[in-house]
């Protein structure tokens, strides 16, 4: 009888233990990837999720989505030199990577924020997005993969493999410490609201920029690098020009005495991919001189009131401001 009693307790205590072992999550492995030259260094850390039977891109990786790019704690990337990905030039520090796949393109985002959960995405702390190239291969790669591939003493490709998906994108070390376009942003916070702006940032390096760098008569990207973002999250009032809450791209028309103030509603795109058939509005912008030369085109959203604030733009000796505010219910 006793023995039976301790059989059975037995089989009950490995099916519990089972049961137990089968509700524990799947914890990835983290790993890294690093490549030095020239006394240079750089290291990219991620968790690395694997396929286990599952479909990936398109289901485990969601199209037209921010995608982690790996699993736990945020994808990073850290270099000890100023560097560039694709034709972005990026300061030396520490970053998270993320992707925005579709089934046709993908982009490499690099974000200024780290430490925090890959899920935990700020769209206002992207530094750039970066278009890669992507190719479809012949055999899976089980766990997401990255590598860093050197092709000479400061060159490399970065590559992220997963499924039958291979991403990969040019990678250098600057000679030149100098960083031609950091990405900068500027936020602003109407009754409980906000409203951004996120462009690129060139600078003057002693060439002419009104009439030249900046023609006139043309169509500017007004920054540099991805397109100029312009996002609220309240209905506004630009210029007299009504825009609804949402993400819109900046884009200026320059002249001797006139500039007017592109919101187009493509985002997402090159700077210089500019389609006009997508402007939602052009409003004129007051055009002042400064009292100073200003090296880097510097936009700002300044506050005036609870409801109003002014968005300005300055480089070299211009300055172009126009006002917006809540739109009235």
């Amino acid at each position: 009888m006793f023995k039976n009693i301790a059989v059975t307790l037995i089989l009950l205590l490995d099916i519990t233990t089972g049961a137990l072992h089968a509700q524990q999550p799947v914890v990835d492995a983290r790993d890294s990837v690093e490549i030095r030259m020239d006394g240079k260094r750089l290291v990219i850390e991620y968790g690395k999720p694997s396929m286990r039977g599952r479909k990936i891109m398109g289901s485990v990786v969601p199209y037209n989505r921010v995608w982690r790019t790996g699993s736990g704690k945020a994808t990073t990337l850290t270099s000890t030199a100023d560097f560039q990905l694709g034709d972005v030039e990026i300061p030396r520090g520490s970053y998270s990577l993320y992707t925005y796949p579709t089934p046709t393109q993908w982009k490499l985002i690099i974000n200024k924020q780290t430490g925090q959960w890959g899920t935990t995405y700020n769209p206002d702390l992207d530094f750039a997005r970066i278009t890669v190239s992507a190719r479809q291969l012949k055999t899976p790669v089980e766990h997401l993969t990255f590598k860093l591939e050197r092709t000479n003493n400061l060159s490399a490709v970065l590559r992220i493999e997963w499924e039958y998906t291979s991403l990969s994108v040019p990678l250098k070390f600057l000679q030149d410490a100098f960083v031609a376009s950091p990405r900068d942003s500027s936020v602003l916070v109407l009754r409980g609201k906000r409203v951004v702006v996120n462009y690129g940032r060139p600078s003057r390096r002693g060439r002419t920029i009104m009439g030249a760098v900046v023609p006139y008569g043309e169509v500017w990207r007004t920054g540099a690098n991805e397109a100029t973002t312009f996002t609220t999250e309240a209905d506004l009032v630009v210029g007299g020009v009504e825009v609804p809450k949402g993400a819109y791209s900046l884009y200026t028309l320059p002249s001797p005495s006139v500039w007017k103030l592109i919101i187009n509603k493509e985002t997402g795109q090159w700077g210089t991919e500019y389609d006009r058939a997508l402007d939602l509005a052009r409003v004129n912008m007051k055009k002042e001189t400064t009292p100073k030369m200003v090296e880097r085109l510097t936009l700002q959203l300044e506050k005036t009131s609870e409801r109003e604030g002014i968005l300005t733009l300055m480089w070299e000796r211009t300055k172009l401001s126009v006002r917006f505010s809540l739109k009235e219910n």
